[in-house]
């Protein structure tokens, strides 16, 4: 990865964490406290209602209470007022104003009367017809051992909706009058439209449907905000279960919980044009001077010129970094002779290593198929040399090593002729324009000699107790389809034959697979 991306990363990497720490502690310290103190206040308003819903329900009460004295008062005039044929239109005017309706009854229920009250006739809305029953048989159980005192709840008419009402019940000496009073006022808009007024807020009455979908729609419980700024809540009615649904329609937040906010956003663009001028800086003083001087030193390298040296300069650390790299260069360049004297050597036995041998093998196949020439490979393998060394130690068997390539050099004496030890115990001999039979003489008087030479070798495999060696043999005359590859492949299957033939031989490969074995001619 370029300098320029690195730091390019790094700029972002460095603005990644900055907004991620941001965002952590706003989602994680900040937020949520603003977010109590907003639910908090959230929840007094919704309270707040409550309590003045609570406080009409008491004006009710005490509106019936009124009520009642009055009716009291005037049966202690006795004989005195015939106030009793107007006790219903008493009842009338001392209810009316501000109520839907309101209900006569006797103790039982059965001679029950129900008359329209200011906001009913207002508005020509009339109770339905099961309204008053279903009133009666609600507010009647409640009334029992509430002689003379007045009672106020909320309930849901099936008939009506939600409803708040104020009863009283009351004695009389004349058993053919109502003891039961019932005030009725609609829990609704209008309702609600007057409290908001008293209270400042904004609340409505909605279905259950739309609190449903909402409440699940933005996945937050009952009396929480959503995330357009409303509140939904019930009204719960004497038996505790909701009568009516409300909205609250809320404040925005004084708080940002948007993660692309305007002040997030203006935040990210500042940061994004400081860190353009950073980049834009780094870019001229450091990468682009270090783009150079890469180029500067990939250029050496090509043309393994290490003698060169760089010309880059910017001052301080730079050009130190600049002077260090030339005194690199100055030793390596050093060391690049040395190597290249020793690089096609092998160390133990003058000989050419495995690099010099395929750079031979190489070339000579291509001169081969060029020309039209026979191209040989001789493969050696000292047999039992890993035993020879378990006995006489790694000295000896490096001493056996420099013998047989002093042999093979006997051997193979052209110009032409590439010796190489390839491995630990294994030689190899390339043969430019030599045919195979050529070839194979010459590998059983190697092995001939390296006979003759008598180093003992006691745990030798065979009954000599000498060192001894196996070759195998292979000759190609190159075309397109055969490679160099091909040579020493059929050369090592020549000496793998060998090996299980016996040791201390040279086999010749044949193309139908058929190997030539020949003996040493000193066994």
């Amino acid at each position: 990865m370029s300098l320029s991306a690195r730091a390019t990363l790094l700029a972002l990497f460095v603005m990644l964490a900055t907004v991620t720490a941001g965002y952590l502690a706003r989602e994680m310290i900040l937020n949520p406290k603003l977010l109590a103190i907003e639910h908090h206040n959230d929840l007094q308003d919704i309270s707040r209602f409550r309590e003045s819903l609570n406080r009409y329900q008491q004006n009710l009460e005490d509106r019936v209470k009124r009520i009642l004295s009055v009716a009291g008062f005037l049966e202690a005039l006795g004989e005195t007022v015939e106030w009793r044929p107007f006790l219903q239109e008493l009842a009338r005017i001392g209810g009316y104003e501000e109520l839907d309706y309101f209900i006569l009854s006797d103790d039982a229920g059965q001679n029950s009367v129900l008359r329209t009250a200011e906001l009913a006739d207002k508005y020509q809305a009339p109770p339905a017809a099961g309204a008053m029953n279903e009133i009666l048989k609600h507010v009647l159980p409640r009334l029992e051992g509430h002689t003379g005192a007045a009672i106020s709840g909320r309930f849901y008419s099936e008939s009506d909706g939600p409803l708040v009402y104020a009863a009283t019940r009351t004695t009389w000496s004349n058993n053919q009058l109502p003891t039961i009073y019932i005030a009725i006022r609609r829990l609704n808009r209008d309702l609600i439209k007057q409290l908001n007024q008293q209270l400042g807020l904004a609340a409505s009455i909605t279905s259950q449907g739309e609190l449903n979908s909402a409440l699940k729609r933005y996945k937050v419980p009952l009396d929480k905000r959503t995330p357009d700024n409303t509140l939904y809540t019930h009204v719960q009615g004497d038996a505790g279960n909701a009568i009516a649904s409300l909205r609250f329609e809320t404040g925005p937040r004084a708080f940002d919980d948007k993660i692309f906010s305007p002040t997030f956003l203006a935040a990210m663009s500042f940061a994004v044009v400081a860190w353009a001028v950073v980049l834009l800086l780094m870019r001229r003083s450091v990468i682009y001077p270090i783009r150079d001087l890469a180029t500067q030193m990939r250029l050496i390298r090509q043309n393994s010129n290490y003698s060169q040296q760089l010309k880059v300069s910017l001052g301080g650390e730079f050009d130190q970094l600049v002077k260090e790299c030339n005194e690199l260069l100055t030793h390596v360049d050093g060391h690049t002779r040395q190597l290249e004297t020793f690089s096609y050597k092998d160390a133990l036995t003058g000989l050419g290593n495995r690099r010099l041998f395929q750079e031979r093998l190489d070339y000579q196949w291509r001169l081969a198929k060029r020309n039209s020439l026979t191209i040989s490979a001789v493969v050696f393998d000292l047999d039992y040399f890993k035993q020879y060394n378990d006995s006489y130690g790694h000295t000896e068997g490096d001493i056996v090593l420099r013998e047989f390539a002093q042999v093979l050099e006997q051997n193979f004496t052209r110009d032409t002729d590439v010796i190489a030890r390839t491995g630990g115990e294994e030689f190899i001999a390339l043969l430019l324009d030599v045919q195979e039979q050529d070839a194979f003489n010459l590998a059983d008087n190697a092995l001939s000699q390296l006979r003759r030479r008598a180093i003992p070798h006691s745990a030798s495999g065979d009954d000599s107790k000498v060192v001894t060696a196996c070759a195998g043999v292979a000759s190609i005359l190159p075309t397109d389809q055969q490679s160099a590859e091909t040579l020493i492949r059929q050369a090592d299957a020549a000496l793998y034959r060998a090996k299980n033939a016996g040791r201390d031989q040279a086999m010749r490969y044949h193309p139908a697979g058929i190997f030539s074995l020949q003996r040493n001619a000193d066994q």
